[in-house]
Parts: structure tokens; sequence; C-alpha cells
């Protein structure tokens, strides 16, 4: 089917052309011919001279009834105007006795006024054009049922969306818009390039931005998708605004269910290929599978290659969230973040729970920089700087503030609303291999739970990062690990607790790898006062600080001491 004619529906100009028999003359309002008329109405002998007009009919009256209600013609052009209707149509001694004003008005609200000799039946005539009107409409609905018919067949043809939206445009001659339930667009058509030049633009504006429309010189007809009375999402068409009809809302109405079905069809192959996708993607991290080759297969069969090192991230919400989230923002939380991983890494394996989102990432483009390969611990620092601007963007996102740089393990702090989400993320190692990826995996996971305990939520924790910590935390409770640290630092906690500043001192001096002068400009004391105090510290130790099992067995009380504080 050809792009359908402007005059789809009968038009003034139609209807000027039926009552040419009845010696009509069109007196004024040449502008306004191509209007749409839906109906006739005849003047009726009392106020109000017009009942249940709904806009685009044509008014029918006599010069003589009128000045009977005491109404003048220019009066009534504007209110008929104000209410929608196409065309007046006056029976009168002759066009002079229209009066100028009429005309005048009527041309200045490109409102047809035609004149009909003062012996017309208007009776008559309202039958004859309400006739024609429905015989417009009766082909209008055919057409639109035909229409309908060809989608159904291409969409058991199995077209698809993108294919139903593509007849729709080349037949309405309208730009075709699909959107989700939260009015995203998901399917944009424009009309086919065969039409004249100017008449829609190349491009469109934001549907939900009517003025913009209008700028354009658009208009837009919407209707619902629905699936068992629930909102799936919204069919439009866009097009000039002249050039809509009675056609489009009815063919609306009948392409609207066909769209529902390929949502449905959409959704459910989506549910099966996402149930494919998570089993595989367990099977990878759990190492569930005999033959290293078969996982690869099946894995590139769901489009993703684990030949590349590979690591394993975990993000997921605080179980401490302050506010309890809405399901909608914690979708729209895991949501947000599928998409930041797919932007730094398109070909990532990504899956969303309801409070986590678990990423395999490859690490392919960041094995070589230039020409030169990079060293394991190079190849680290590339992924966490990226990883570090996904997590910025994230928070960025969700209304996060930027905060201090945390210490070890974490990443920069956020503050942050009460009812923004609060997330944490855990980095495995990198698995050169298929086989290590499980073991990235359980640190990845490992990572989350230590990082969170020590240096807090809302941060980036690395399982390389975390060093000693590592092996400290899963000591955390045991009578061994608090024994270890008060028989150690005992003297130094039993100073300090007199207002002393020992074990800051011994921070500091670690800190600064035993440089002296660094340690002192640190703590911007002298560098004898600082020998003092390092001196009474090992005074109240009865060791010297230059014992290197001594310095070990100090700067694992001070992390256990870092440990054990409340963070």
């Amino acid at each position: 089917m050809t792009s359908p004619s402007p005059a789809s529906a009968a038009t003034v100009r139609n209807v000027l052309t039926l009552l040419a028999s009845r010696d009509a003359q069109l007196v004024a309002g040449s502008e306004g011919l191509e209007r749409r008329v839906t109906w006739a109405l005849r003047m009726r002998a009392r106020l109000p001279a017009f009942e249940s007009i709904r806009g685009g009919e044509l008014a029918l009256l006599s010069l003589t009834q009128l000045r009977r209600l005491d109404e003048t013609l220019p009066h009534l052009l504007q209110t008929l105007h104000r209410e929608g209707i196409a065309a007046v149509a006056v029976a009168a001694p002759s066009i002079e006795s229209l009066g100028s004003e009429a005309e005048a008005v009527a041309n200045r609200l490109h409102l047809p006024l035609i004149y009909l000799p003062a012996s017309a039946p208007l009776e008559e005539i309202v039958r004859e054009v309400i006739t024609f009107v429905a015989s417009f409409r009766s082909e209008i609905e055919r057409r639109a049922t035909e229409v309908a018919q060809q989608l159904m067949q291409l969409s058991v043809q199995g077209v698809g969306i993108q294919g139903l939206c593509e007849h729709l445009a080349r037949v309405t001659g309208k730009w075709v818009v699909v959107q989700d339930a939260d009015y995203s667009p998901r399917w944009q058509v424009a009309p086919p390039s065969v039409l004249p030049e100017g008449m829609l633009p190349s491009s469109l504006p934001p549907l939900q931005d009517e003025d913009a429309l209008r700028q354009e010189g658009l208009a837009r007809v919407v209707v619902p998708i629905l699936i068992r009375h629930e909102i799936v999402g919204y069919l439009s068409l866009v097009g000039r605004e002249q050039t809509f009809d009675y056609q489009e809302r009815l063919l609306l109405g009948q392409v609207s269910p066909i769209l529902a079905l390929e949502f449905v069809r959409e959704r459910e192959r989506s549910e099966v290929e996402s149930r494919y996708q998570l089993e595989a993607f367990l099977d990878v991290v759990q190492g569930n599978y005999q033959q290293p080759e078969e996982m690869q297969t099946r894995a590139r069969l769901l489009g993703h290659d684990l030949t590349p090192p590979q690591v394993v991230v975990v993000f997921e919400l605080s179980p401490q969230q302050g506010t309890p989230l809405a399901g909608t923002i914690a979708a729209g939380w895991s949501r947000r973040v599928r998409e930041e991983l797919l932007r730094s890494w398109p070909s990532a394996w990504v899956v969303t729970e309801q409070q986590r989102v678990t990423a395999l990432l490859p690490l392919g483009d960041l094995r070589t920089s230039g020409s030169d390969s990079r060293s394991d611990h190079e190849l680290e620092q590339a992924l966490l700087s990226r990883l570090e601007r996904v997590h910025s963007r994230i928070l960025q996102s969700t209304n996060f503030l930027k905060g201090e740089s945390a210490s070890a393990g974490g990443s920069r702090s956020a503050a942050r609303h009460e009812s923004d989400p609060l997330y944490s993320v855990g980095v495995g190692r990198i698995a050169q291999q298929i086989q290590g990826i499980g073991q990235s995996m359980r640190e990845a996971q490992q990572a989350l739970e230590i990082g969170r305990r020590l240096f807090g939520e809302g941060r980036l924790h690395s399982f390389a990062r975390l060093g000693i910590y590592r092996l400290l935390f899963h000591l955390y409770g045991h009578e061994e690990l608090t024994a270890f640290y008060r028989e150690t630092l005992g003297p130094l906690l039993e100073h300090d607790s007199r207002g002393g500043e020992l074990i800051e001192t011994l921070e500091c001096f670690f800190r600064c790898n035993g440089n002296l002068s660094e340690a002192a400009r640190a703590m911007h004391m002298h560098r004898n006062s600082l020998l003092y105090r390092l001196e009474r510290i090992e005074e109240l130790l009865g060791q010297s600080l230059e014992d290197s099992e001594l310095r070990l067995s100090l700067q694992i009380a001070l992390k256990i001491r870092y440990m054990l504080q409340e963070r």
C-alpha cells in the first residue's frame, strides 16, 4: 500500500464539490479548505444554536433564523471556530447579505464560509453530507483493517517489532516510535525518503517535549501497549498536524494489540536467553564443568570469549542500607551499573540480580599498551583505574558526592543522600586462563566482605590490594589475634592511655619506611624530638627497632589495631 493522500478523510473541499449541485459558493476562508469534516449539524430554532459539537462538523444555518435568535453572523463564526467547527454554510438571499464583516472574520480565522441559496433544503443537505462523510469513514476503516491484516501477517512471518514499525511508517508516511513503559525509546523509524522534501524533519525532538514538537509543526498520536491490563509500552505516530485524521487513530488501536504480542514474544525470548546466560555464567565462575574447552565453546555460543585474561567484579547494594530501596530504584541502579560496565567493556559478561551485579571482564585490550606487553602489575593497575572511572560515573549518576581517598584496599569514599543507593565493589585477581575464573570469583566476594568490614561501604575493594588483611581478617574474633596484639603493643597502649602519642609516632615511622627526616616532617616535629620518642618506644618494649622480627611483629600488630577499631 502506498502512502495515503492527505485527503484520506472528507475535507471541506470535498463537501463543497458535493454541494455544487445546490449552487453552493465559497465566500471566504479558502485557506481552511483542507480541514477534515467529520459530521454535519443544523442550527436549532432556540439557544444554544448548536448542540453536541465535538469538532470537525459542517454547521448549516439560515440567515433568517439567525436573526430571530438575535445573533450576528460574525459573532457566531468566532464562537463556532473556538468550538472546532470545520466550516459554516449559510442559506441567504444573496452573498452580499452575509456582510463584509463576516467575510473578514472568516478569512482571518481561515474558517470556510459557504453561501447557499435561501431556498436550499438544509435538513436534506445535512443528511447528504453525513452520508458522504460516512462513506469516507467506511473507506478509512477498510484501509485500516487492511493495514492491520498486513501487519499481522508480517508478525507471523517473524519480522519483529522493527519490521512492523518500518511497514507502519511506510503506509502512514509518518514517524513511528515505540517506547518502553518508562517512556524510553526502543524503536524509532522514519517514513520513506521518497516523501516530499521538508514534509517531516530528519530527526525528532523528545516526544514528551510538546513545545519542541509544536515548534517543528508536528503533532503526535499515542496509544498504550497493554499485556493483561499492564502498560508495557507506547506506540506513537508523529507527523504534520494537518495530515492526521480518523484513520491514524483507528489504525493505532488495531496495531497496538499486534505489538503487544511482539512484546510478549520478546519478553519470553529474553527470559529464556537470560536463564541460559545465568546458568552458563554460574558454571564458569563456580567451575561446574569437566573440560575447559567445552565451557569455552558454550560461552562462545552465548557471545563471550573466555580466551583473554578475565577478572570477576561484584557490585552489591549494602545490607546496612539506611532506607530500604524501592524495587524500581534498585532495578535502576543495577541497570546503570550494567550500562557503565558495558560502556567500558563492550564484551563483558554481566549478570544482574536484585541486589547485586556480577561481571566477568575480559582484559584483552588492557594486556598491551602500544606495542609493549604489560606486566601483571601494570595490567592490574590499568584494570583498577578503569574500574575507578566506572565507579565514579555511577556515583555521579546517583547523586553521590566524591569523598576523600581511602587507605589500603578501599577507593574513594562517598558522601550521599539517605535515599541514594549505597553499594560496594569487590574485585578479584586476574585469571589468565578459564580455570582461574572460579578463584577470581571467590576473591571478589572476599574483597567485598573484608573491604566492607575494614574500610566501609561505598568503595572499590581490590583483593590484590588488601595485602596482609586477607590473612588477618579470617582470624578476626579469635583470642590469639587479640592476645598477639596486646602482647606486642601493650606497653605503648598503656603509655598512650595517659596522654602519649607513641602509637601514632610508630605508625608514621613505618609509613615513611624508617626515614627519620621524612617522618619528622610528616609529624611536624624536630628530628631530635622524633629520636627521643623512638628511644622511648624501644625502652618500653625492651628491644631495638633495628630488630627485623620486632619490626614485623609491630607492623602486624598495627594492622590488627586498625582492624579492631570501629570503622
